[in-house]
């Protein structure tokens, strides 16, 4: 960051409209110049759009700084000055069009009586062309004694006019991409920039010459520059600047070097920048023909700075207020040099260099005498102000509290379609359930009501048909139906719908409602035959009695259940998204056995639920869940648990070398396509064969990291499931057996096993930053433990250090946790430590 910054002396961005078109603009649509009829001051003139302005700047506030405004017939490319008509003495303004060009004169009229004065553009001169204009360059070509006009074409092509009238046209074949053309007075010569990255000298008579040649049948084209220059790199901008009484001098600026040439092919010097340039100016201190006279280079960079060179020597560097387009130098009444920027949203500023640091900007002069009774007045209108907003929140708290009943909305689930239609979700997935659901919204005054957004929020593999619903008009009540279908996707992480409805009243103010909706347990699972042997086992009992499965599952009819439960006691369940079956018992206490953990959250969850739902409907209000923790268990949970956030990294990481492959591979793609298109636009062209061979190979390494990466997206994304689904458990768990909810509440937060559902979260990098603070601040580790588990700076999360720290860490925590959930008999018997099993990369 530089210490200075320019200092801002005028601005047209208050006379702005609020509304502004950005990429209208370019940096040759605006002029710098000097007119006979404000011969006091520069003008400057500015194209946006089809709208013309021209600004007088000045140190008066009072005074109107636009002196006029025109709107053109058709879009402004580009703005110069110069005396294109001969019988008039004042300069001209073309105005460069697509398809035309156009001169006009500004002229000052006096005012008579009580009117001021008039500024007035006139037309003088309008042509057409046919083909479609990139740039224009003026001059007194052939030592002319007016301005001629040549513009470039969108393919090369120049086109030279005197006035209205047509001269001659030339041709390049080597010209694929129109560059920077420019005129050199001194010399009589063009300078023009090609497609090829190199940089041409031409005079006017050999272009003159040169459209003849191009005309006669059977006749092949010489054309040999005056002096060429291989540039290497595409050329941006080109300015040229009579810098003494016998040459001109050429500083043209690339993608990362700045070059000074003079007129006869010698290079004065060349800069090379340790930034990307967007704009430069260059302009002489004295006049040409002194010998004390210097060249001085403003340069803007991307990084909002203004560079000044004198040579290869940097004078001056400070920081700009805005990021430029283009960038001039003024001559004003009031400010002698001043510096012109033009902006992408149309603002220009005219500012200065200033000579001191501007540590505080906004800190007022301490000499400045003020009145008490000012003070006293500017504290008396700012507690009405305060006041007025105390009251304006007041009544917006009783009117918020009304608005709570401004609707009402219920949700109902239908039961599940048996013969599922495949036309739901949009890509063609296989539907193996669907059901419907219901929202009704009912409101007491619809006038009030300007808009109602509906969003369904659910996790794969279950979908909604519609995931955002809005309603202009609402009447009194509304009634959605959605399908909800389940496809063979991904294994099922979270069993429920979150239901947001977002309303906009006739005031303006959103009010947001939200709610969960349960989905029936018969869309994702199906009973099944009993499996008798599970590897995994988690018990639970209750302060009352086991009840029978029928009515926990009452999602089934008991004629379903019949046949699958035995004894009334065992029941068996298949998801239908894979082959993974849990069971469930009842005996003196409940169970739920599977073969794998992660497979059992669904099932838990949805028993748990049921199981309090079914006590409060039936009036008991003391009911309680013990679960019987055992350090076995505790161990087997905690090693599921960071194995899976292990397997998740490990597809992070795979996912983002793939990521890093194909940024190269696109970067190579691109190169080549830079080359050839050299290749093909040099005459005559050259060998090609191994470039395309480049190409087409770097093109089919391009496709198979692309499909690579799609195959990661799905690996993450299952492995996310996985730890959505373990995480889901223990957090269950610690609620119902910890009785510290604030420690629960932060490793809830910290987890946010929400958003792993969301591809582009990175979860690993969010959860070690809440996971450093709940290690330090809560369980209160020494300064050495801090010291061993603070992960590498200068590393990424997913490294191989970090990403070892990261998951001791994350046993620390949670084996203190389980561990503080178990009984306390089984502590003082048996304590347990959990081992670090999980493989570290």
């Amino acid at each position: 960051m530089s210490l200075f910054k320019v200092r801002q002396w005028w601005s047209n961005e208050k006379s702005l409209s609020e509304v502004c078109d950005e990429g209208t603009q370019n940096g040759k649509c605006i002029k710098v110049d000097r007119f006979n009829s404000h011969s006091d001051s520069d003008c400057v003139i500015v194209g946006q759009g089809s709208l013309m302005k021209i600004y007088k700047p000045n140190s008066e506030n009072d005074n109107s700084h636009s002196i006029l405004e025109s709107q053109l017939n058709d879009v402004v490319l580009q703005i110069e000055t110069g005396k294109f008509v001969a019988d008039s003495s004042d300069r001209q303004i073309l105005i460069l069009h697509p398809k035309s060009y156009a001169i006009y004169i500004l002229e000052r009229r006096t005012g008579q009586i009580d009117v001021g004065e008039q500024n007035v553009l006139s037309p003088m001169i309008s042509h057409l062309f046919t083909r479609r204009a990139f740039s224009t360059t003026c001059g007194p070509f052939g030592y002319s004694k007016r301005d001629l006009i040549c513009i470039q074409a969108l393919d090369g092509t120049l086109s030279f006019f005197d006035q209205d009238t047509f001269l001659f046209m030339c041709v390049f074949n080597d010209i694929l991409i129109p560059g920077p053309v420019h005129f050199i007075s001194n010399s009589d010569q063009f300078i023009i920039c090609k497609s090829t990255w190199i940089m041409e000298i031409y005079s006017y008579q050999q272009l003159g010459e040169l459209s003849e040649l191009s005309a006669r049948p059977n006749r092949k084209n010489i054309n040999i520059p005056q002096w060429i220059y291989n540039a290497g790199e595409e050329i941006i901008s080109i300015q040229v600047i009579r810098t003494s009484s016998s040459f001109s001098s050429i500083v043209a600026v690339g993608e990362r070097h700045l070059y000074c040439f003079q007129d006869n092919g010698l290079m004065k010097f060349m800069i090379r920048f340790d930034y990307m340039p967007i704009c430069f100016h260059a302009y002489l201190i004295g006049w040409y023909y002194e010998p004390n006279s210097r060249l001085l280079i403003m340069v803007a960079s991307d990084d909002l700075k203004l560079n000044i060179y004198e040579g290869t020597s940097l004078l001056w560097s400070c920081d700009l207020t805005h990021r430029p387009i283009s960038i001039a130098r003024c001559y004003l009444n009031a400010l002698p040099g001043g510096i012109v920027t033009l902006s992408t949203n149309g603002i220009i500023n005219v500012s200065f260099l200033g000579t001191e640091p501007d540590l505080n900007a906004n800190g007022k002069p301490m000499n400045d005498f003020v009145e008490p009774d000012q003070i006293q007045d500017e504290l008396d209108a700012v507690e009405n102000s305060l006041q007025k907003v105390l009251d304006a929140r007041k009544e917006f708290d009783d009117e918020d509290t009304e608005s709570d009943q401004i609707i009402n909305f219920k949700v109902e689930i239908g039961s599940t379609n048996d013969d599922p239609i495949s036309n739901y979700p949009p890509n063609n997935i296989e539907i193996l359930q669907t059901c419907s659901m219901v929202v009704i919204l009912s409101c007491n005054n619809p006038k009030s009501i300007q808009s109602i957004q509906i969003t369904y929020d659910c996790a794969s593999p279950i979908g909604c048909s519609d995931t955002t619903l809005c309603f202009e008009n609402v009447n009194g009540t509304e009634i959605i139906e959605t399908q909800i279908y389940l496809s063979s996707d991904a294994d099922i992480s979270d069993c429920g719908i979150n239901i947001v409805v977002s309303v906009v009243d006739i005031k303006g103010k959103i009010k947001i409602i939200s709610k969960r909706v349960s989905l029936p347990l018969k869309l994702y699972c199906v009973p099944v035959e009993n499996v008798l042997e599970n590897n995994i086992k988690l018990n639970f009992k209750t302060n009352r009695p086991c009840l029978d499965l029928s009515e926990i599952f009452s999602d089934f009819t008991e004629e379903d259940l019949t046949r699958y439960i035995t004894d009334k006691n065992n029941l068996t369940f298949k998801y239908r998204t894979s082959n993974n079956t849990v069971t469930v018992k009842s005996n003196d206490l409940y169970a739920i056995e599977a073969n794998d953990f992660s497979i059992m959250c669904p099932i838990f969850e949805y028993f748990l639920n049921n199981l309090k739902k079914y006590y409060i409907r039936t009036g008991v209000t003391d009911f309680k869940i013990n679960f019987n923790l055992d350090g076995e268990l505790i161990k087997l949970i905690l090693h599921t648990f960071l194995k899976s956030i292990e397997n998740h990294a490990k597809e992070r990481i795979k996912m983002k070398s793939l990521e890093n492959d194909l940024n190269i591979l696109q970067r190579q793609f691109t190169l080549v396509q830079k080359r050839l298109l050299v290749q093909y636009g040099s005459l005559p062209p050259g060998n090609c064969d191994g470039l395309e061979f480049l190409m087409n190979d770097t093109h089919e390494r391009i496709k198979t990291v692309a499909y690579g990466i799609m195959q990661s997206k799905r690996y993450v994304f299952s492995a996310g499931n996985i730890v959505r689904r373990i995480g889901s458990i223990i957090i269950y768990i610690l609620k119902e057996k910890l009785n510290d909810e604030f420690k629960v509440k932060l490793v809830e937060e910290m987890l946010s096993l929400n958003t792993l559902n969301n591809q582009f979260q990175e979860w690993e990098e969010n959860v070690a930053q809440g996971l450093s603070y709940i290690l330090n601040k809560v369980f209160k580790k020494t300064e050495k433990d801090k010291e061993k588990l603070t992960p590498v700076t200068d590393q990424d999360i997913l490294s191989q250090t970090n990403l070892k720290k990261f998951l001791k860490q994350m046993r620390i925590v949670f084996e203190k946790l389980l561990t503080d959930c178990q009984d306390s008999n089984e502590v003082k018997s048996n304590i347990v430590r959990t081992e670090e099993f999980v493989e570290v990369i």
